[in-house]
C-alpha cells in the first residue's frame, strides 16, 4: 500500500514515551517481553543497512524475525518486514485499525494528548510482530534515542552505527550531545555496540555508561583491517577475527561503510545468538550476508546501461556515497542523474558531487528543487560541467539518459532519498509505485 491508513500528524505533542507506552498497554503488548528479544539500532547513517544485514543473519539461523525500519522507497509496507519480506496489505491495515481504535480510546481519557504517526507506526510494528510470534525483533530508531519509542523496549543489545551532526535542533549542537541522546535508547545493563568513528566522543559515552552498568563494545575491535574489492558486480571483503579466524564475505551492498555495517551486524547477531558463527566460524554468516539486500543504498539496478543509485541526503552521506562509488568506477566517465529535495542542504551536497562528474542530466523528484533552478545552480557552482538535458521527472530523466549516454556509460543517480526512489521505480518498471510521502 502506498500510504498509512492512519490520519495523524508527523509529530505528536511534546515527548511521547508515556503515551506510547500507554497505547501499547491498551493493545495488550508486553513491552518488557518484546524488549528482551529485541535488538535496537540507532545512529546517523547506516541503520537500515545494518538492520537488513542483521535480519538476514537471524533468519538464516532459524529465527522468526520482525524488522521495523524507515523510511520506505516504494510502499509503506516496507517499514514492517517479517523474515525480510514486507507484510501484506491486509494484516497491515488490520494492525493500523487496531492502533487507531486504541488511540481513539486513549483520547477519551487524555484529550490533551496528540499522537504522532511514528509513535503509532512503532506500536503497529509491535502488534504485527507479536501477532506473528516473532522470536527476534530488529528495531531501527527514528530520530535519536532518548525520546524515540524504541527506548520503551529496554533492549539488552543495542547499536549506534554512526555519528553525524544531524537533527541538531532536537538532539544537540555537538557530536557528543547527539551521541549521548542516541545512547539513551539503551537501558541500564545493556550492551551498546559502536560502529566506526566514535573516538572523539568515547570519553563522554564511557562516562554516561559507568553509572548504570551499560557496556560499550567496539564492534570491529577484534577484526584485522579489511581487504576489499568493490565493483558493480559485487563487493568482496577479507578480514580476520583475532580469536575466531579468517572471514571472507561477498556482499551486494557496496562501500566501506557497508563493509563495516556487515561486521557490526555479525557482532550483534553473535551477541544474541553466539552459535550463529562461533561453533563453526564463520558458520552461516558468509551465506546469510551474501543474501542481504538494502534498497537504494549504493544499489546497482539491472539493465543496460547499469544504474547506480544512493539515497544519501546530507553532505556527509553524499560524500561517503561518492567515495564508495569512486572505488567501483571512474566517476568522471559516468553520467550523473541529479535531483535534490528542496528542504536539504543543496549547495553542501552539490559541492561534494559536482567536482567528480563531467556530464549531468538534471531532474526532479518529490518535493524537489525545480529542475531548471537546479540546473542554474549547477552551472554557477561548476560552469565546466556539461548539462545534457533538464527534465521534469525521473521517467524523463532516464529516457534522456538512455538516449544520450555513451556505449560504456554507467548512470549514477545522486541527490536524495526521494530522487533515488523515483529513479528506482522507473528503472524497475514500477513507476506507479514510486515514493508517495505525505
Amino acid at each position: 500500500m502506498k500510504r498509512t491508513t492512519l490520519d495523524l500528524p508527523r509529530f505528536g505533542a511534546g515527548t511521547g514515551l508515556t503515551r506510547t507506552a500507554r497505547l501499547a498497554g491498551r493493545l495488550g503488548l508486553d513491552l518488557p517481553a518484546l524488549g528482551r528479544r529485541s535488538v535496537v539500532i540507532t545512529g546517523s547513517n547506516g541503520k537500515g543497512s545494518t538492520a537488513s544485514l542483521l535480519t538476514a543473519l537471524l533468519c538464516e539461523a532459524g529465527e522468526s524475525v520482525g524488522t521495523f525500519t524507515s523510511p520506505h522507497l516504494f510502499a509503506f509496507n516496507e517499514r514492517f518486514c517479517l523474515n525480510g519480506v514486507p507484510v501484506e496489505d491486509a494484516p497491515l491495515v488490520a494492525a493500523e485499525a487496531r492502533v487507531a481504535a486504541a488511540i481513539e480510546a486513549d483520547r477519551a481519557d487524555h484529550p490533551e494528548e496528540q499522537f504522532g504517526e511514528f509513535e503509532a507506526w512503532f506500536v503497529t510494528a509491535l502488534c504485527l510482530f507479536d501477532g506473528a510470534g516473532c522470536t527476534r525483533l530488529v528495531i531501527e530508531a527514528g530520530i535519536g534515542g532518548r525520546y524515540d519509542p524504541c527506548r520503551l523496549l529496554q533492549a539488552p543489545v543495542t547499536a549506534i552505527v554512526s555519528l553525524d551532526l544531524e537533527h541538531t535542533a532536537l538532539l544537540g549542537e555537538t557530536r557528543a550531545a547527539i551521541a549521548l541522546d542516541k545512547l539513551d535508547a539503551a537501558p541500564p545493563g545493556a550492551q551498546v555496540f559502536l560502529g566506526q568513528g566514535f573516538g572523539d566522543v568515547r570519553a563522554e559515552l564511557e562516562g554516561a555508561c559507568a553509572s548504570d552498568g551499560r557496556t560499550l563494545v567496539e564492534a570491529l575491535a577484534d577484526y584485522a583491517p579489511m581487504r576489499r574489492d568493490d565493483s558493480l558486480s559485487g563487493h568482496r571483503i577479507s578480514t580476520h577475527h583475532a580469536r575466531l579466524g579468517a572471514l571472507d564475505l561477498s556482499l551486494t551492498l557496496h562501500g566501506p561503510r557497508q563493509a563495516d555495517n556487515a561486521l557490526l551486524a555479525l557482532e550483534l547477531a553473535r551477541a544474541v545468538r553466539p552459535d550463529i558463527a562461533d561453533e563453526a566460524w564463520p558458520g552461516l554468516a558468509t551465506f546469510a550476508l551474501a543474501r542481504a539486500r538494502c534498497a537504494g543504498r549504493l544499489e546497482v539496478l539491472p539493465g543496460e546501461p547499469p544504474i547506480l543509485i544512493d539515497v544519501g541526503h546530507t553532505p556527509a552521506a553524499v560524500e561517503a556515497a561518492i567515495a564508495a562509488a569512486g572505488e567501483m568506477l571512474d566517476l568522471h566517465k559516468a553520467l550523473l542523474l541529479l535531483g535534490m529535495s528542496a528542504s536539504k542542504d543543496v549547495d553542501g551536497m552539490l559541492s561534494r558531487i559536482l567536482p567528480l562528474f563531467a556530464r549531468v542530466i538534471v531532474g526532479a523528484g518529490h518535493n524537489g528543487v525545480a529542475p531548471h533552478a537546479l540546473a542554474e545552480r549547477v552551472s554557477v557552482l561548476r560552469p565546466e560541467i556539461e548539462i545534457l538535458a533538464v527534465c521534469e521527472d525521473a521517467g524523463a530523466t532516464l529516457n534522456a539518459a538512455r538516449r544520450l549516454c555513451r556505449a560504456d556509460d554507467v548512470l549514477v543517480g545522486l541527490g536524495g532519498l526521494f530522487w533515488a526512489g523515483a529513479l528506482r521505480a522507473q528503472a524497475l518498471g514500477r513507476a506507479g509505485d514510486g515514493p508517495d510521502f505525505r
